[in-house]
């Protein structure tokens, strides 16, 4: 009997618990927040993708629980200044600064159920200016 009360009791947690992967925004509630901490980088897909100079990934990210979209930066080996990361939509825009040190680097959201485009400003190590163009499929 007491192992079935434990049963139960595990199986009704489940079922009221909340999902621990819910975003806590949708739409353009989401512009200008982080995805990580929102929840909507979870599920997201790439959308868009270019190499970055001498090293690294631009990534333009679509999450479709929220129906966002951003710009993440992988392996970046560091630069001269920081990333200026701008995404936007037909009616948004969303501009972020992140640090020019080494390592995994994302903006904030914007609102995107169709076409979304992405930039990545940067001086390189060698002093050189860079720019990296996303767009999502639907553009």
């Amino acid at each position: 009997m007491k192992s079935t009360a434990l049963i139960a009791a595990a199986a009704l947690t489940l079922l009221v618990a909340p999902d621990a992967q819910a975003a806590s925004c949708s739409g353009r509630s989401c512009n200008d927040k982080d995805p990580v901490a929102t929840g909507c980088s979870s599920g997201s897909t790439v959308a868009d993708s270019s190499p970055m100079y001498p090293s690294g990934t631009a990534e333009l990210r679509w999450s479709p629980t929220c129906k966002t979209n951003w710009v993440r930066i992988t392996n970046y080996p560091g630069g001269d200044s920081g990333l200026r990361i701008t995404v936007w939509s037909s009616s948004d825009r969303v501009g972020f600064i992140a640090p020019g040190t080494p390592g995994n680097h994302w903006g904030n959201m914007v609102y995107a159920p169709g076409c979304a485009r992405g930039e990545v400003l940067y001086v390189a190590k060698d002093g050189s200016h860079q720019t990296e163009r996303l767009a999502s499929s639907d553009c």
